[in-house]
């Protein structure tokens, strides 16, 4: 029973919540007491966020279960290696699902269509399109950006400026990049991983750039104590991460990069504290 719930949990992704955590993007770059008064909407937003990518871990995992068993690192995986039978994951994705359209009533329709859309570009992806170079970044980042507006207007009353999309789009799109460098292997054309490292120094460089514009048009206004420090920490974060990306023994999830490095873990919590106080 444990051994089956433990695999319950494991394939949806708990590693992966980090991601919800970019609906509260905007009430953060937004400046004090924004998250304080937008608490309750961006809580139920983060859940409906987590439920629908839940059940999208999980049709993924069915559709690549056969795949995932020839691969040694993704055949732990509890539908590749039958520790959860199709029935029972579809049944968990069923019940995650009744349940999201529960949460999406609670809020604005918005959400819902931010979510739907979500939806039909990661049905694409599973079904092919996460194998061309480039556009499986583009629709993860995409992915972060549709999480990036359910924090905003008009789901919670928090505008939401173009330079804050840019660095999360850019951010998502460098992480991703790292990730298809993690991936790289041999049987790879070696123009794969020029345009792998090509896509990640572009989309490091206009994340930094964004952030640097918030920051500046804070410091600017007075409401953030010391803005030059986030760009400075932000890019020792990516560079930590860059840097993992190229050891033999990296975890392919980003989260594992980012989160078992405790000086990345500390400039994000730093980065974090200066746009709150």
């Amino acid at each position: 029973m444990l051994r089956k719930l433990k695999a319950l949990l494991v394939v949806v992704r708990p590693m992966q919540a980090y991601k919800v955590g970019i609906v509260w993007l905007p009430a953060l770059f937004h400046g004090p007491g924004s998250l304080r008064m937008n608490i309750k909407p961006l809580a139920l937003a983060s859940l409906a966020w987590w439920l629908a990518s839940s059940v999208v871990y999980i049709l993924n995992d069915l559709k690549d279960a056969q795949k995932d068993q020839l691969r040694p690192e993704r055949s732990h995986r509890p539908i590749a290696n039958g520790e959860l039978l199709t029935w029972e994951a579809v049944s968990l994705a069923g019940l995650l699902l009744a349940a999201l359209i529960g949460v999406i009533h609670l809020l604005p329709m918005h959400l819902g269509l931010l979510i739907g859309t979500y939806g039909i570009l990661n049905f694409l992806y599973t079904l092919g399109l996460k194998e061309s170079l480039g556009t499986r970044q583009a629709i993860i980042a995409a992915g972060f950006w549709l999480r990036l507006q359910s924090g905003a207007l008009p789901v919670v009353a928090i505008p939401l400026t173009p330079w804050a999309s840019l660095f999360t789009l850019g951010l998502a799109y460098f992480l991703n990049c790292l990730k298809g460098l993690v991936a790289f292997h041999e049987d790879h054309h070696r123009g794969y991983r020029f345009a792998m490292g090509m896509g990640a120094g572009l989309a490091g460089s206009l994340a930094l750039t964004s952030l640097v514009a918030i920051c500046l048009k804070r410091g600017i206004d007075g409401t953030m104590t010391l803005p030059e420090l986030p760009p400075l920490l932000c890019l020792l974060g990516m560079h930590r991460t860059a840097l993992a990306s190229f050891r033999k023994d990296f975890d392919k999830e980003q989260a594992h990069g980012i989160f078992l490095d405790p000086v990345t873990l500390a400039a994000m919590l730093a980065f974090i504290l200066l746009f709150l106080y």
